[in-house]
């Protein structure tokens, strides 16, 4: 590229011509244009269109938006931090400032000397400055963001009277696979001895910051990849889509087409396309929604992938047969006891599950907040669903989120939705968060326990208040939704512990209790045979169980309850070629603890006498029947990893997480095996 024109050196003369086409340009008077680069022109017009003070002497600065900034373009920085450190050193001797700035012109990072920042903070060259050129003018961090392109302004050049005496040379970084924004790095010094030099080497250590991102990126690629091949791929019927953080398609298999086929949905599946953007050009998204994903996405078909924290990616899991058309609230229906209409829900023999749907009955008509406590794998979201589906916005969307799953520095995002820029990564356009997506209907929050002090406070005023602010953007939006979340803790405690706070846990009007699955033992006949017919309805796997194996499950506590008891069915099935699954398919070491003599016939395995309890148990044997691997345990618990971490803290557990192989917490965590990315 030729930057003759971007970065011109400029000799005394030349510099006074500049300051006399200026100074025409504010007098109103024509601009001679002998020495007077077009792009500078441009850019001083634009300037005054925006009413800039041609007198500003330094730049506005926010330091509370500094800290939000940092944190949502913590990637950009951390990939840039080496890059910066590296040219501060290099360019030490010439005094230069460092910077690294957000694409809304925010300086995020600076590095120099002493005696050069101290000269830039007359002008507020300094972490929080915003140097946007709608806000301070002609300057290489704003023009060049503006603009699109890399540029060097001389001293005369910029737009402002304060800031004539510096020399500044700004590049822009952009991501390495979709080319959207992601920041601005910036060369500024007071002299000229790096004229000629200056905007190739911030050009040069832009490309090196856009190279550390690009590794980055396949690391998140060969993680997604053997994730999705670990997890998901034995899938022989489902559709599967494998998505990355943005929600850009980077993998599917032969039977997603046919998956989408039978839904109506024609859509052309392009690597690195966002799957709304064909659906868009015809017209098959409602205008009101502008979630990242399409509406035509159940909520609980997304699956996400967590790597270090962070969830980089997720896959869609899109149902062999096509999920059955919820009922209206009015017309004809066929009831199948406390007026549900989930046959998984109907039909229960157990007093606790006959209380809790008795009293979800009463509560779905009315429009308020719902708590539902109980163990992990006790059926929390289909209860929450089922409320949905008996209340007055059964025809509107009932959308998930679990708060423990999603890192804490995108919950926020996640929920509340982002502007275009607000953050590195933000997508192009703009997201809508979950409750956006909700409009109208239900919010179900998992985990509860989970959400970070610093955002209880705002869950609810959302639908108290009936609008939301996105993250990034200074305008509200109407919502209504209703809420429903759900807890395997007691917040009670977390009150008292300061982890919780009692505003918000006193605004849900109505709590329910589902009951774990050794206290449901008269209906564990009718959950087995639910998870056979499961297995034959997407495996076609036709299994029974013998009735001394029926016999031995009822005297198992199942401490993941509900999902504990579908998996082990589920792996006793894939793994035996029997039609009749019997004691020896039980994998270790729960045969051994079942295949027992039982003198007394009802010798159960010891009943836990507390919530918390039941939950040091349940990770215990998630543990020991996944071999120590953390991965596979928080699977099989259906909570997070980090939501994991924190149990074995929390239950003194440590000695069971260092003793973990780190064989075993490869599977999580997988490390490339190749050059390449997927294709």
């Amino acid at each position: 590229m030729n930057h003759r024109s971007a970065s011109p050196v400029m000799d005394r003369g030349q510099s006074l011509k500049i300051t006399r086409a200026w100074e025409a340009f504010l007098s109103g008077e024509p601009v001679p244009d002998e020495g007077l680069r077009h792009l500078v022109l441009a850019s001083w017009q634009r300037s005054h269109l925006h009413q800039v003070d041609p007198k500003l002497s330094k730049a506005p600065v926010d330091p509370d938006r500094l800290a939000s900034a940092r944190l949502a373009h913590s990637e950009l920085i951390e990939s840039a931090i080496p890059v910066l450190c590296e040219t501060e050193r290099l360019l030490h001797e010439a005094g230069v400032i460092v910077l690294l700035c957000s694409p809304s012109g925010l300086i995020l990072e600076s590095r120099g000397s002493r005696k050069i920042l101290d000269l830039g903070l007359d002008a507020n060259i300094i972490p929080g400055g915003i140097w946007h050129e709608d806000v301070c003018g002609t300057n290489a961090v704003g023009t060049a963001i503006t603009a699109d392109r890399p540029i060097q302004l001389n001293g005369p050049e910029h737009f402002c009277e304060g800031i004539k005496r510096w020399t500044c040379a700004a590049s822009l970084v952009k991501d390495p696979l979709d080319e959207q924004l992601l920041g601005a790095l910036d060369i500024s010094y007071s002299g000229a001895q790096l004229d000629r030099h200056a905007l190739p080497l911030v050009i040069s250590a832009a490309r090196r910051i856009e190279a550390n991102l690009y590794g980055r990126e396949m690391k998140r690629q060969h993680f997604l990849l053997e994730s999705y091949l670990d997890r998901y791929a034995h899938r022989a019927h489902d559709g599967l889509l494998l998505l990355d953080r943005r929600d850009r398609l980077l993998r599917w298999n032969e039977n997603a087409p046919l998956a989408l086929a039978r839904r109506g949905i024609t859509l052309p599946l392009k690597r690195g396309a966002a799957l709304d953007e064909g659906l868009a050009a015809r017209g098959m998204i409602d205008d009101r929604c502008d979630s990242t994903l399409p509406p035509w996405i159940a909520p609980d078909w997304v699956q996400p992938l967590i790597l270090d924290g962070r969830r980089e990616g997720s896959v869609v899991i899109i149902p062999f047969r096509p999920a059955a058309r919820p009922m209206a609230a009015s017309g004809s229906t066929t009831d199948t006891g406390h007026g549900v209409r989930d046959p998984r829900l109907a039909g229960h023999r157990s007093p606790g599950m006959r209380r809790a749907l008795e009293q979800a009955g009463r509560v779905a008509a009315l429009d308020i907040p719902v708590l539902i406590e109980g163990e992990t794998g006790t059926g929390k979201e289909l209860l929450a669903h089922e409320i949905h589906q008996c209340s007055a916005r059964s025809g509107k969307p009932f959308v998930a989120v679990n708060c423990g799953a999603i890192p804490r520095e995108l919950l926020a995002s996640e929920l509340f939705g982002h502007t275009e820029g607000a953050f590195t990564g933000a997508r192009r356009g703009g997201h809508a968060g979950k409750f956006e997506q909700a409009h109208g209907g239900t919010l179900f929050l998992d985990e509860l326990g989970e959400l970070p002090l610093d955002l209880q406070p705002y869950l609810l005023r959302v639908p108290e208040c009936k609008d939301l602010v996105r993250l990034g953007s200074a305008s509200s939006r109407p919502i209504d939704v209703r809420i429903i979340a759900a807890t395997n803790r007691s917040l009670r405690t977390q009150m008292e512990r300061a982890q919780f706070r009692d505003d918000l846990f006193y605004r849900f009007h109505v709590s329910l209790v589902l009951p774990p699955l050794r206290e449901r033992r008269e209906d564990m006949d009718r959950y087995i045979a639910h998870c056979l017919d499961e297995l034959a309805r997407r495996h076609g796997l036709d299994r029974s169980l013998s009735p001394r194996l029926i016999a031995a499950l009822k005297r198992y506590s199942f401490p993941g309850n509900l999902r504990e008891m579908h998996n082990l069915v589920e792996q006793m099935a894939v793994m035996s070629d029997r039609h009749e699954l019997d004691m020896p398919d039980l994998p270790e070491p729960l045969r051994s603890q079942l295949d027992r003599p039982d003198p007394a016939q009802g010798l159960q395995v010891e009943r836990p006498q507390s919530l918390r309890h039941a939950e040091r148990q349940a990770i215990l044997a998630a543990l020991s029947a996944e071999r120590g691997n953390r991965g596979h345990a928080a699977r099989r618990l259906g909570i997070s990893r980090t939501t994991l971490y924190r149990r074995l803290i929390e239950y003194g557990l440590v000695e069971v997480l260092t003793a973990e192989t780190d064989a075993a917490d490869s599977t999580m965590h997988p490390m490339p095996r190749g050059a390449s990315a997927m294709q």
